[in-house]
């Protein structure tokens, strides 16, 4: 990789961690070896550093703090209406002594409560993402970090049977790779992206410039049951569908028409059952 874009896209994969090792020890090499390439690592890192001293905290909103103090007051009402009971308050005739509390301020108190207890739910579930959302994320996240890095695949072939065996001894998972070099998107390669602690068959597909990475899961694993369709995350379009026996998750920074079809082309393809024997 000698384009310097490239290089000052790998430069930051570096500085925050996320390089592999060989491109790792590939861009140490070029850094040693250009002495420009060296002045804007250094350059990076300090300008990492400033912002992290000197750039402005943002404060909560006021809005967002008046509704957390309000979703804490109903606690401390009911707390303020709880009879204090003693040999003297306590009712025994059918009067009511008059530091007994008044019973539709206990009836507020209690309907506060209630709707300080379904608030509080009501943010919980928002705060909890949706599992196929937060696997279509990290998908998302998988791809933009092998871009980043010029590593889209571990194994590069275009040969679906020698990508298939290598996937197949790493995942737990029989990948599904479907020939579509005669619908324009030929095999690249494979590699494998962990999903739920669960290692599972990645296939990297070409169309022109653009790639297309599909992840292959388990019907019962983790996110999987998401829904089909074409949705855009963080700048990615993310293709969802099932099969008999396989979900599949597709990230791609081709446009939406071009995944789409990709996506029918994959879906029409022969099965593994189907596929012919390899003489």
């Amino acid at each position: 990789m000698t384009d310097p874009d490239n290089r000052i896209l790998q430069i930051n994969a570096a500085i925050d961690g996320e390089l592999d090792p060989m491109s790792a020890l590939e861009l140490e090499r070029a850094i040693r070896a250009d002495p420009a390439l060296a002045a804007e690592r250094e350059r990076l890192k300090a300008l990492r550093e400033a912002v992290r001293r000197h750039a402005p905290r943002e404060a909560a909103p006021r809005a967002l703090v008046d509704r957390i103090a309000a979703l804490s007051a109903p606690a401390a009402l009911v707390a303020t209406a709880q009879p204090r009971a003693s040999a003297s308050s306590l009712p025994t005739g059918r009067g009511r002594p008059s530091g007994w509390p008044n019973p539709r301020a206990l009836a507020v108190a209690a309907s506060f409560a209630v709707l300080g207890f379904a608030a509080g739910v009501g943010l919980t579930s928002l705060r909890v993402p949706d599992s196929s959302q937060a696997v279509a994320g990290g998908l998302v996240s998988d791809f933009a970090r092998a871009s980043i890095a010029g590593q889209p695949f571990d194994v590069a072939s275009s040969d679906r049977h020698t990508v298939k065996p290598w996937l197949a001894g790493r995942t737990t998972v029989s990948a599904d790779i479907v020939d579509l070099a005669a619908q324009g998107f030929p095999l690249a390669g494979g590699r494998v992206a962990v999903v739920d602690r669960i290692p599972t068959p990645t296939l990297v597909y070409r169309h022109n410039e653009h790639m297309v990475a599909v992840t292959e899961l388990p019907l019962d694993a983790k996110g999987a049951r998401g829904g089909e369709g074409i949705e855009t995350i963080d700048g990615y379009h993310v293709a969802r569908w099932a099969g008999p026996n396989l979900a599949y998750v597709a990230v791609s920074d081709m446009d939406e028409k071009t995944l789409a079809e990709f996506v029918a082309a994959f879906r029409r393809g022969p099965s593994p059952a189907a596929e012919p024997r390899r003489p």
